[in-house]
């Protein structure tokens, strides 16, 4: 999947390996991270399979810095994956359900700790993708050629990751008062 989203991004513009990180933290980086290490190790395997091609860019005080750009192989591969209809649901991994599938041998305040942590955290990422990310979609947009729905769809997605933090947190809320509830009935 890694593959196909640096060839769309390439397709927008040329980039480094770093502009790329950079692009996908504001963008996709809730639904596919991506470390730099990876995308680097990506980008050469793009290059051996002569999907993008690069070049050395020199700059004056900094070092220089390599910059992809898509071959039509590369458009070609990645029209045909775009083109591709999606007919099955990838299975969500989510390593905090496994550890909470299993939290029933642990107290209730630790059990209740660890989802009130867990709700911060959701709460803080619905918080950046509601305030900062509709203007780095918007930066982005202005600056990367590209068809004139990528605003609206890319901001879909924003939104969608949004709506999941909120999800989390209304599941959190609404599991925390269970177990709460479930407490309180167990000492009556």
């Amino acid at each position: 999947m890694l593959r196909f989203a640096l060839l769309g991004f390439l397709l927008r513009q040329p980039m480094s390996g770093y502009d790329l990180a950079t692009a996908i933290r504001g963008s996709i980086h809730f639904v596919w991270p991506a470390q730099l290490s990876q995308i680097y190790r990506t980008l050469s395997q793009l290059e051996d399979s002569e999907l993008v091609v690069s070049e050395v860019e020199p700059q004056q005080s900094r070092p220089d810095r390599r910059v992809y750009t898509v071959t039509d192989a590369g458009r070609a591969a990645f029209d045909s994956w775009l083109s591709e209809l999606v007919t099955e649901l990838d299975p969500v991994r989510v390593p905090f359900m496994v550890r909470f599938f299993f939290a029933g041998s642990r107290s209730l305040e630790d059990t209740v700790t660890q989802l009130r942590v867990m709700r911060d955290l959701h709460v803080k990422d619905r918080e950046r993708l509601a305030v900062e990310l509709p203007d780095q979609i918007a930066a982005a947009a202005a600056l990367t050629g590209g068809g004139e729905l990528d605003p609206l769809i890319w901001d879909s997605v924003r939104r969608a990751g949004e709506m999941m933090a909120q999800t989390w947190v209304d599941w959190i809320d609404e599991t925390i008062e269970r177990l709460q509830h479930a407490a309180r009935a167990g000492h009556e």
